[in-house]
């Protein structure tokens, strides 16, 4: 009987403190006290106690708009998405979630996707923010230098110059202009070629909603080889979802490279588990077929910020190639001499609020063009970007 007692008296007071810890959770209470922590800015106790309430039962606006703005005060932007998203689902026109959501958007690197809320902002934070419907949002240029000790393979210059364009709040431009040089000497000519090869790139990005993307890209290069001129058109077509803490990408490309007919096809995953940019991978399956055969390639891509200004970045493409395109068809690789694999490091250093320095070191390893012999063929490249 002493024992029944005993146990009786234990099941009432968890009984009693589970009833208090729901009725902690009224709607008064949680507005009190999320808006003294706010005041306050226990960012991380906000967010806790925010989900915990929302766990049980409590889910309101004002709610929702401060766990958002505690987590971009702490850097974690996908939590901050996440949270001003489920204000939009219920007030699709509150301007506070449309203003971070377009700035965790940008900080998540989808400035492109991030721009669909400035269609939501007032006239005066437009004006603050220095935005406009139709505007230049970014130049860059780049150069590259490659070399071997190969002889029969010169030295290579690669130049660009990209220019990007908001034609509206959901429709960006980006254009580039490229140019290649190399003299190598083939098996069939006694003088060694020249390749002077430009290239002219133009890329369409359609905002759907708040979460889809349509791309769409042309790449154009006019390459003479052997006192003959080849004019090879390509073309992209694509669809995005980006997410709270990963994006999603599927791409077809369609070429006429020389006289063949190329076709590549490309599955992207990027992934940002900090919900930030301070570590990031993107992994893309490449298949690739052609006239005389097809291939798979593996392209895995880590990044870190590895100081306050200093990003550093590793990729590898595993598998061997001729003709391969990357970043949306911007880059080519369409060299006589088959590529087994290659590999590289890149740094990106802020100079300021909208300047970034990037500085890089590329390997790779080649076939010569109809012999087994291989050769190590090792890029710098060096670039600066501004965005507006």
């Amino acid at each position: 009987m002493q024992l029944l007692k005993k146990y009786s008296f234990i099941i009432l007071i968890l009984i009693s403190v589970n009833s208090s810890a729901q009725r902690a959770f009224t709607y008064d209470e949680v507005n009190i006290k999320s808006y003294s922590l706010y005041e306050k800015g226990s960012w991380k106790e906000l967010i806790s106690y925010g989900n915990d309430a929302i766990a049980n039962g409590q889910d309101f606006t004002l709610l929702r708009l401060r766990i958002g703005y505690a987590a971009f005060m702490i850097g974690n932007f996908s939590e901050a998405v996440k949270a001003y998203e489920k204000v939009l689902m219920n007030d699709s026109y509150n301007e506070t979630a449309h203003y971070y959501l377009w700035l965790s958007r940008k900080y998540l690197n989808q400035s492109e996707l991030a721009d669909k809320h400035l269609a939501y902002l007032s006239a005066e934070t437009l004006q603050k923010e220095n935005q406009h419907k139709f505007a230049f949002t970014g130049v860059g240029i780049e150069t590259s230098f490659k070399t071997t000790d190969l002889v029969g393979r010169g030295n290579t210059l690669y130049n660009m110059f990209q220019l990007q364009n908001r034609l509206g709040w959901n429709l960006h431009m980006s254009q580039a202009l490229s140019f290649f040089n190399q003299i190598i000497q083939l098996p069939s000519t006694v003088a060694p070629t020249v390749i002077n090869q430009l290239e002219y790139y133009h890329k369409l990005t359609l905002n759907l909603n708040t979460n889809w993307q349509l791309k769409a890209a042309y790449h154009y290069t006019n390459t003479p080889i052997n006192a003959k001129v080849y004019q090879n058109h390509s073309g992209l077509l694509g669809i995005k979802y980006s997410s709270n803490y990963f994006e999603v990408q599927a791409d077809g490309i369609y070429s006429k490279m020389y006289d063949s007919t190329i076709s590549q096809f490309n599955f992207q995953v990027g992934y940002f588990p900090l919900g930030n940019q301070k570590l990031y991978g993107i992994s893309t399956a490449i298949y690739r077929n052609r006239t005389y055969g097809s291939g798979f390639n593996f392209k895995q891509v880590l990044g870190a910020q590895v100081a306050k200004k200093i990003w550093l970045e590793g990729n590898l493409t595993l598998g061997s190639f001729q003709d391969l395109y990357e970043n949306d068809a911007l880059y080519l690789y369409n060299a006589v001499d088959k590529n087994n694999y290659k590999a590289g490091i890149m740094s990106y250093i802020t100079l300021g609020s909208k300047c970034i320095l990037e500085l890089g070191y590329t390997m790779e390893q080649r076939n010569l063009y109809l012999k087994t012999t291989t050769f190590n063929q090792n890029s710098i490249t060096g670039g600066l970007k501004w965005k507006f």
